[in-house]
């Protein structure tokens, strides 16, 4: 690999932050497809999901499905609480999302929110120490048009390959991904069991600040915390009822209490079932 002179680097770090500061100032909605395959599957599950890029520098990343629930519902809140007349209608919250998590990162900040829907609940995981340790690679393509040099890292238990491009110089990424000199453009685990890549970026803000107005306050929890959670729940998913109830309210699903047999039973199978979805996670070892 040629070598840069001490001057040159300078120039470059220079250049880099004057365009950093350019794209920073504007919102970017990326698309990218997200492949996946579970232990016995033959063929590889997908999922489109949106990578928003706002001018504060935050992002958050999410399927598509549930950025369209959440940035309709968002509007809604906004265009009521603007006009101050008539009834709060929302539309029905539910989705068919396959990926499920919310991630909002802060990369000025090296911050990560990952915040996870549980029927009334919504937990926020909110880890401080997430930025992978890369490589660069002297090796070179086009994506989409763009120039793209390779970096890899260990995150999760797996080692990914991903392929950036400094014409976008903002160094954020799908998924739990950023730190590189630029937009990361596509990534995979090096036994191509996950991908993300890029099909497409618009310069457009959105807002999704509201996405939670019917909701009760997020719980906060550490990493190590959501682990703990997230076992019981693989286990039997109906967890999330206990405690639920208060001597004001009576949660119901289908006109029955969450805390029959017949709800917990149903919820427990239909979850169970969901999760075979991912029975092969992402991360196959703790990121804190």
């Amino acid at each position: 690999m040629k070598k840069i002179k001490f001057s040159q680097r300078v120039l470059l770090l220079l250049m880099f932050t004057i365009s950093n500061i350019f794209f920073a100032q504007s919102s970017y909605k990326a698309f990218y497809e997200m492949k996946w395959r579970n232990k016995k599957d033959t063929v590889k599950n997908h999922e489109l999901c949106t990578l928003i890029i706002n001018e504060k520098g935050s992002s958050y990343f999410q399927s598509y499905e549930n950025f369209r629930r959440d940035s309709a519902h968002t509007k809604t809140v906004n265009e009521y609480f603007a006009n101050k007349a008539g009834g709060l209608r929302l539309r029905d919250d539910t989705s068919n999302a396959k990926f499920r998590s919310l991630i909002i990162k802060n990369v000025s900040q090296n911050s990560m929110v990952v915040e996870e829907r549980f029927f009334t609940s919504i937990f926020s995981t909110h880890y401080n120490t997430t930025k992978q340790n890369w490589k660069l690679i002297n090796k070179t393509d086009k994506i989409l048009g763009h120039a793209v040099s390779m970096a890899t890292t260990d995150f999760g238990g797996r080692k990914w390959i991903a392929w950036y491009t400094t014409e976008i110089p903002i160094n954020d990424g799908p998924y739990k991904f950023y730190g590189l000199p630029g937009l990361i453009l596509k990534i995979s685990d090096a036994g191509n069991e996950y991908s993300f890549e890029i099909k497409g970026i618009i310069k457009e803000k959105n807002d999704l600040e509201q996405r939670n107005f019917t909701y009760d306050a997020p719980v906060n929890i550490t990493p190590k915390q959501w682990d703990a959670f997230w076992k019981k729940y693989t286990k039997q998913p109906s967890v999330i009822f206990e405690n639920l109830n208060t001597d004001q309210t009576t949660y119901v699903i289908n006109g029955q209490d969450v805390n029959s047999k017949e709800v917990k039973d149903a919820y427990n199978r239909k979850e169970l079932e969901f999760l075979k979805i991912f029975e092969n996670p992402i991360e196959l070892a703790p990121t804190y």
